[in-house]
């Protein structure tokens, strides 16, 4: 970026900060945000206290894409996306860059099993621009032979090297135990996809590029200096005329049975060992369970203020980090994941006590006092991360993948505060069993 661009952002950005707090509390996000259509794409414009900066979100969902590949060719769906971002039909990317530069701005995909994430950030006046580059980079890609071979040898390079990573190959193992292999959380197997790079076609890739990208289901969010006119204008005049698309798949495969289960990848000349625990538990993001869910395993491993950390960490000093989470709930059954590593001589101790600490709050439940004190943190957190552009036009765009409206920004407090202790525990009790997860580690072991 520019540096006097960057100067001009930075300040801008921050004043977002502390005018957000006053604007926020003269209306809810749902009664605020400005929904639109253009061109067939869903827009939310939502106005923020900061002058001159827009950042945009955009989610364009794949349907069943992704399972589709791991049948046919894993690496198609990855390698498309690699080269949004190598050309297009009218400048290459080095112009793309220079466009991008020169006016400051910023403008990236991130792509998933479920869907291609958009990301951009440009000063009000250049957001047109940036648009019109956005629809040139998703509806003419350039997919030239020259482009498709870097992108293979630099798709295999980052293969290679998650297949030296302990806590990548801990971490793949983990989740192809926990689900089905018709479930988005299931990624495709690290050796099937360097099998299936050096294969993939240009053809291959045009098809899937026809097949699945479009407008359809696309959605773009715009928080900052915003005129919704404006903008369905820009987005208009960038995708007018392009088709097709598909929605998010919901539909979950069988949940596979849990089973206490363990798998240890011996590898050479690691310092540590990567360790994870797990289980399927069948929630999604919008069942009724989850927020009390999202609340007990907080007070287990969330951080330094953590069960886990405060006791496999600061107390007994097995591990330099240690935490858990609820995991691929946002479109398709989840499940709960402890991650840690050991020096090899602490490992099996530090298992015991991880172990110890996950029966305990199994059985035990947590406190009251745990439980307000986490209800705090999480609205908190949650109140702190909507107090700039990049966090709402996140926080926006990720009800849509979810299938929540707006209203569930605006309620969370609210449903935050209400989860009972009862609830928490009981969603616990229903949805871990510690005597069936799934240990996975990977690394150097003792002799």
């Amino acid at each position: 970026m520019n540096n006097a661009k960057r100067i001009r952002l930075i300040p801008l950005a921050l004043a977002a900060l502390s005018s957000l707090a006053a604007f926020a509390a003269q209306a809810g996000v749902a009664d605020t945000a400005v929904h639109a259509k253009a061109a067939g794409i869903g827009l939310i414009v939502y106005p923020m206290g900061v002058k001159d900066v827009v950042t945009f979100t955009g989610s364009m969902p794949l349907g069943d894409a992704f399972l589709a590949a791991k049948a046919d060719n894993p690496a198609v769906p990855t390698l498309t996306a690699m080269l949004l971002e190598a050309g297009t039909t009218r400048r290459d990317k080095f112009a793309i860059s220079d466009t991008l530069d020169g006016i400051g701005a910023q403008l990236s995909f991130s792509p998933s099993a479920a869907r291609i994430g958009i990301y951009g950030k440009s000063l009000k006046q250049d957001l047109p621009t940036v648009l019109d580059l956005l629809a040139e980079q998703l509806r003419e890609p350039a997919f030239t032979a020259e482009e498709l071979a870097k992108a293979k040898v630099q798709l295999e390079a980052a293969l290679r090297q998650a297949s030296d990573n302990p806590g990548a190959m801990a971490r793949e193992t983990m989740m192809l135990s926990l689900f089905p292999a018709g479930s988005v959380n299931a990624p495709a197997p690290r050796e099937a996809m360097l099998k299936a790079v050096p294969q993939v076609t240009l053809e291959q890739i045009k098809a899937f590029h026809a097949k699945y990208y479009g407008p359809a289901h696309m959605t773009l969010v715009f928080a900052g200096d915003v005129d919704a006119k404006a903008i369905e204008t820009a987005v208009a005049h960038g995708f007018n005329g392009w088709s097709g698309g598909v929605d998010y798949l919901r539909d979950a495969p069988a949940r596979l049975p849990a089973k206490a289960a363990e798998h240890s990848i011996a590898m050479k000349d690691k310092a540590s060992v990567s360790v994870f625990l797990g289980q399927a538990t069948g929630l999604r993001y919008t069942d009724a369970d989850y927020l009390p869910m999202t609340v007990g395993v907080d007070v287990l491993g969330s951080g330094f203020t953590g069960r886990l950390m405060a006791a496999v960490r600061a107390k007994e000093g097995l591990t330099y980090g240690i935490g858990g989470n609820l995991l691929g709930s946002d479109y398709m059954d989840g499940g709960l994941g402890i991650s840690t590593t050991f020096a090899p001589e602490l490992m099996d101790k530090g298992i015991a006590s991880t172990r110890r600490e996950l029966q305990r709050w199994w059985k035990d439940g947590i406190t009251a006092e745990e439980l307000d004190a986490r209800k705090q943190a999480m609205v908190g957190s949650y109140q702190v991360g909507l107090g700039n552009t990049d966090g709402m036009s996140a926080a926006i765009i990720g009800t849509v993948e979810r299938g929540v409206g707006l209203a569930w920004l605006d309620n969370y407090p609210q449903a935050i505060q209400s989860v009972t202790l009862q609830q928490v525990n009981g969603a616990i009790r229903k949805y871990v069993d510690p005597q069936k997860m799934v240990l996975v580690k990977a690394g150097t072991f003792k002799k």
